[in-house]
């Protein structure tokens, strides 16, 4: 990991944030109840990655609200990310798409099924909103009650993630040699 993280230019994604990647570039991100969702096109090189902290804005657009951070919500960031794909010209049924994160907090831990569970919402948010697109989820590491830090390489579509625990995997980047590097 040490090696990719040198030869690659490097972001962190902050909360609501968002990002396509033109050229190849390891982006960074902590989780907890927000969800990151991960668009990578291959042959193209490109990919997107957005860091959503709620699930629908739909609810703020009922109160009135102009919110000009469209990638906090679950729904209109996977819709912003799909926009540029499109714009670049990337065929969106030949997208690879991760879903992360999800956690449930501490206060929700015994109420997994309460509405309070933002993690929970935010991810089936997430799935719904893919699911509408037609596009399946190639791989995921959701809910639970641990953060999560991921690594994304937006060229290939890596992903290197990290438990807030401690504990390291290589959830998604299937037979990689850098599998349990530390970071």
């Amino acid at each position: 990991m040490n090696n990719v993280m040198k030869e690659y230019p490097r972001i962190f994604l902050q909360t609501g944030d968002c990002f396509l990647a033109v050229q190849p570039t390891l982006i960074t991100t902590v989780l907890g109840s927000c969800v990151a969702i991960t668009l990578t096109s291959r042959d193209r090189g490109v990919g997107a990655i957005c860091h959503a902290f709620l699930p629908n804005s739909e609810e703020s657009r009922r109160r009135g609200e102009r919110d000009p951070q469209v990638c906090r919500f679950v729904n209109t960031a996977i819709e912003n990310m799909l926009q540029g794909m499109t714009k670049l010209g990337v065929s969106i049924n030949t997208l690879q798409v991760k879903l992360f994160g999800g956690a449930s907090g501490i206060a929700v831990r015994r109420v997994e099924d309460s509405s309070y569970n933002i993690g929970r919402r935010n991810v089936e948010m997430a799935h719904k909103i893919l699911h509408n697109w037609g596009l399946d989820i190639e791989s995921e590491d959701v809910g639970g009650s641990q953060g999560r830090k991921i690594h994304f390489l937006s060229s290939t579509g890596e992903i290197w993630m990290k438990r807030l625990t401690g504990e390291t995997t290589d959830a998604m980047a299937k037979g990689d040699p850098l599998a349990g590097s530390e970071f």
